[in-house]
């Protein structure tokens, strides 16, 4: 009954990024992807390749799946302007929107997949928690190779994405922060800022990719940069003095309240 694979309400930042690399994966073709935006100048630029919609309801009728990347605020206004058949195959990245309060506008018979992504989906280098409600196996498949065109999925339960919003949802912000501290610690040295940016960026990828691959613990792979007298065991002083980890999981929590707060309205 559908003519398209895939219907994208919202082609906002994290709408476009993700129906991007979709696209430029293969797992979908342009032809098969539907476009909406209350905006239509979001979408006017897309008009010559992907199928731009005129109004949400003709995106939900000729669309399988339906990813919903708007406001979560706006999600209620949205839902009561149209009629959901019940065999759309529903896709949310709406934080803080549980997957309860979609089915009660999309009715019992949707398929509901609820993913929480991050920034870095932009540039396929992201990640993305998901969970499922009533969906098929084969349309599980479909969903993960459809995130993992993004970056890395993993399957959680509902009840645990308030942590994961606060730890990759929001996380980019904490390295931003991080990576800020880093160039200017290197400026205050006399660097100039893109070579101070260029190294801090290089050791924070390097070394993430390092702690991803080691089965030591990030403790022990602390101590093994720091030599007893020497330069690095300074700076991890006064970090373990200020209490850097200790502040940086107080933010997280704070973060994760947030989000619970926002998913308890």
């Amino acid at each position: 009954m559908f003519t398209k694979k895939l219907g994208v309400i919202g082609v906002g930042v994290m709408g476009q990024a993700i129906m991007g690399c979709v696209v430029d994966s293969g797992l979908i073709s342009v032809k098969d992807v539907a476009l909406f935006d209350v905006l239509p100048e979001k979408t006017e630029k897309y008009r010559s390749e992907f199928t731009v919609c005129s109004t949400l309801q003709e995106l939900l009728d000729i669309s399988e799946y339906v990813l919903i990347s708007i406001k979560p605020q706006h999600f209620a206004s949205m839902a009561n302007s149209v009629v959901f058949s019940g065999k759309n195959k529903i896709i949310s990245i709406m934080a803080g929107v549980r997957i309860e309060t979609i089915r009660s506008f999309v009715g019992n018979s949707s398929p509901i997949a609820r993913v929480m992504p991050n920034t870095p989906c932009r540039i396929g280098k992201g990640v993305c928690a998901v969970c499922f409600d009533q969906v098929a196996e084969s349309d599980k498949d479909f969903v993960i190779k459809m995130l993992s065109s993004c970056g890395d999925v993993v399957q959680a339960e509902e009840k645990y994405f308030d942590a994961v919003t606060s730890v990759s949802g929001s996380g980019p912000a904490y390295v931003y922060m991080f990576l800020d501290g880093m160039i200017k610690g290197g400026m205050n040295g006399g660097l100039d800022y893109d070579s101070s940016k260029k190294l801090a960026i290089a050791t924070l990828i390097g070394t993430a990719h390092l702690a991803g691959q080691s089965n030591e613990s990030l403790e022990d792979l602390t101590e093994k940069v720091c030599s007893k007298g020497g330069t690095t065991i300074e700076a991890v002083k006064i970090f373990r003095e200020k209490g850097l980890e200790t502040i940086v999981q107080e933010g997280i929590e704070a973060c994760r309240k947030r989000s619970e707060e926002l998913s308890n309205k």
